[in-house]
């Protein structure tokens, strides 16, 4: 190129990267012309100590930097997020790499100078059921790009994002929307929503084109071929330009890209196999009937209603693997970081007999109660669970579900100000599945036959076929406890779902908490709130109905057995989305009742009876919750969300399938429902 003035090499360098996304026509080369070979010695100098003369390579793009961040975006140290620039190299795991956060890369809060979670350094890699995002310096326009109502087009040629599973070569079906809580658009995150959870062990690729932003400076140099002063940045400059290939053979030309980047999912080794150790230990401490059980209390006759015989309260022994029975505590490990035993400890538990099992002098079935979100056991079934054992003329017994217990409150505030909290709250949550396992055994083992569960010569309480019901976080983690336990195959779960970090922000349970979560001595800023939370589904994997429901069909290997599932939910629910009703269901494979008020993309519909599993969608006419994450309202909190539970129709579809594992259709042609009307009418 000839020039009629010396023009300094960096100066025309900078130029062309600043101009590089609108200048670069389709399918074009990549052309930068770093200099004039008629430059003067001297003048021009590119800046490496050089003596600035004819063939001197030009100076690297600075790039923003940290230490301990991915530089590839300088709008905050973790994004892109998930990457693999936080992965490194580890002979020692199944997939040879390991989560490499270091003591700089987690955002640090008002109150703590410094977060670091050990926890997470121990996968092999990334949550699959990780939420994928990134950000530009202007708000991203999504005209025409697939949102929760038009996932299919995200799988077609031309789609501005692309998720590629990098072994198979296959399309990943997904939608996109901006962040809806950011005010500032120079930082807006635009989120890759999975619909459901990925394969473990697994390289995924995630290319973005077009919507109206910039790359960043760093990957205008990656697409130039222009070397960085970023050091992370250039170590992962040929995975970068391999991948960018690999886009463009998908229809993502260079010149279009704006943003690209992978990473490695977690095997499923690394993110089950300590709470797998853990079961196959604590089974054998348990045996074939549980250890013991200690009556502690007995209220009899109790209930104003008249509905409950007997209300026993006592405890149970569970093998333990945390260091302590209160929280916030951590889960004792070896050095492998297995987790080790530490004591049998002693398990409140409640169970509630119904009247009418006295009034016919016959024993009726035992089901386990999952309680709602900070509840506890003993509230869920001395409430409204009296009404369900009476109905289905069954005795109720629950624990509490530690992690999201009334007793882990003070342990979750506390891990808004400072995250490591929630390695206790996720180690509390998988010693949660053990607890529920042993409360189980127990029952149906050395305690099936206490006296206090003796009436007129009867044993009122039937625990050769315990199955689970779930309300609300109960059915959310009733697919994980149904799976962990090996003396429970069926499970209705009401208004549940998986994914726990998708359904957080789309919650009204999640407003309690925000306001703290922004304090100036917690996280004011949006973006850190947004990560630590992605962050934090790494952590509660490990008993997320995520990775529990895909081992519904066939269980996974020799430790999980298959498992069967009725899940109701409840159209425009303000505290359990409908997103991860979906998701949940996607992740199990089973089918849709072909009646249901909503089909959702990507689930098979099935024609009742359907004899195993199956979710089905009841509208109640309830508003609609809003479209993007912003915060749904708090009035309609305990309207689609509760009032679905006295329905007759809803109820008599959920005890034929516990007492018979069979789905009948009793919807009137469409499964809709009148709570006004219903309740009128009693």
């Amino acid at each position: 190129m000839a020039s009629s003035s010396p023009v300094k090499p960096l100066t025309l360098l900078l130029v062309a990267l600043v101009f590089l996304a609108g200048c670069l026509g389709g399918g074009t080369d990549v052309v930068i012309d770093v200099g004039d070979s008629d430059t003067p010695d001297g003048e021009g100098g590119n800046g490496t100590g050089g003596d600035g003369g004819e063939g001197d390579p030009p100076a690297p793009i600075a790039v923003s930097q940290t230490a301990g961040c991915d530089n590839l975006n300088p709008i905050h140290c973790m994004l892109p997020f998930p990457s693999d620039a936080f992965l490194i190299e580890d002979s020692t795991t199944v997939t040879g790499l390991r989560v490499n956060y270091q003591n700089d890369t987690l955002p640090v809060s008002g109150s703590v100078e410094s977060v670091n979670i050990p926890g997470l350094n121990r996968f092999d890699g990334m949550s699959p059921s990780t939420q994928i995002m990134t950000a530009f310096t202007t708000i991203a326009n999504l005209t025409g790009v697939a949102d929760q109502h038009t996932i299919a087009i995200s799988l077609e040629d031309g789609h501005a994002t692309i998720l590629l599973n990098l072994d198979t070569g296959a399309r990943v079906a997904h939608w996109v929307e901006n962040d809806a809580r950011q005010s500032d658009d120079n930082q807006t995150l635009i989120f890759i929503r999975t619909i459901q959870g990925l394969e473990p062990n697994t390289n995924y690729g995630v290319g973005i084109s077009g919507l109206g932003v910039s790359p960043s400076p760093a990957f205008q140099a990656i697409l130039a071929g222009v070397e960085t002063d970023a050091s992370d940045v250039e170590a992962r400059r040929a995975s970068l330009d391999s991948l960018i290939t690999t886009l463009e053979s998908e229809g993502h030309d260079r010149a279009s890209l704006v943003a690209a980047w992978s990473f490695h999912t977690a095997s499923m080794g690394s993110i089950l196999g300590g709470t797998l150790q853990m079961r196959s230990d604590a089974l054998e401490r348990l045996g074939d009937d549980g250890i013991g059980c200690t009556v502690n209390s007995v209220d009899n006759p109790w209930d104003d209603d008249d509905r409950a015989f007997r209300r026993i309260r006592g405890t149970f022994t569970a093998p333990q693997y945390l260091e302590s029975l209160e929280p916030p505590t951590l889960m004792s490990r070896d050095a492998n970081g297995t987790p080790s035993f530490v004591q049998n400890g002693e398990v409140p538990f409640t169970l509630v007999i119904p009247q009418v099992l006295v009034d016919n002098n016959r024993s009726g079935p035992l089901i386990v109660f999952g309680h709602g979100f900070l509840g506890n056991g003993e509230g869920a079934v001395s409430g409204s669970g009296i009404g369900w054992n009476d109905e289905f003329e069954a005795s109720f017994i629950a624990t509490d579900i530690i992690g999201w217990s009334m007793h882990d409150i003070d342990t979750i505030a506390f891990g808004l100000f400072d995250p490591s909290y929630f390695e206790n709250q996720a180690n509390r949550l998988q010693q949660m599945l053990v607890n529920q396992m042993a409360m189980v055994r127990t029952f149906k083992g050395v305690c099936s036959d206490l006296e206090v569960m003796h009436h007129n010569g009867t044993n009122l309480v039937n625990t050769s076929d315990v199955h689970y019901m779930g309300y609300s976080l109960g059915g959310i983690y009733g697919a994980s406890i149904t799976a962990f336990s090996p003396d429970i195959d069926r499970a209705a779960l009401w208004v549940g779902g998986s994914g726990f970090s998708y359904m957080i922000e789309r919650s009204t349970n999640y407003y309690r908490f925000e306001e703290g979560f922004m304090h100036p001595q917690a996280y004011p800023e949006r973006n850190d709130r947004a990560l630590l939370v992605a962050v934090c589904q790494q952590m509660w994997d490990a008993s997320d109905p995520d990775i529990w429901l895909r081992f519904a069909a066939e269980g996974y290997g020799n430790e999980i057995g298959p498992f069967e599932i009725l899940s109701i939910i409840s159209v425009n629910d303000a505290q359990v989305p409908g997103l991860v009703s979906d998701r949940a269901a996607r992740n199990a494979g089973i089918p849709v009742l072909d009646s249901s008020a909503r089909l959702p993309y990507g689930i098979n519909t099935a024609v009742g009876p359907i004899t195993g599993s199956a979710v089905v969608y009841w509208d109640g006419g309830y508003p609609t919750m809003p479209e993007d994450n912003s915060p749904p309202p708090v009035e309609q909190a305990s309207k689609a969300h509760n009032e679905i539970a006295p329905i007759v129709a809803v109820n008599e579809m959920v005890e034929i399938f516990l007492n018979t594992g069979v789905i009948v259709d009793t919807c009137d042609t469409t499964c809709t429902f009148d709570y006004e009307a219903e309740s009128a009418a009693e």
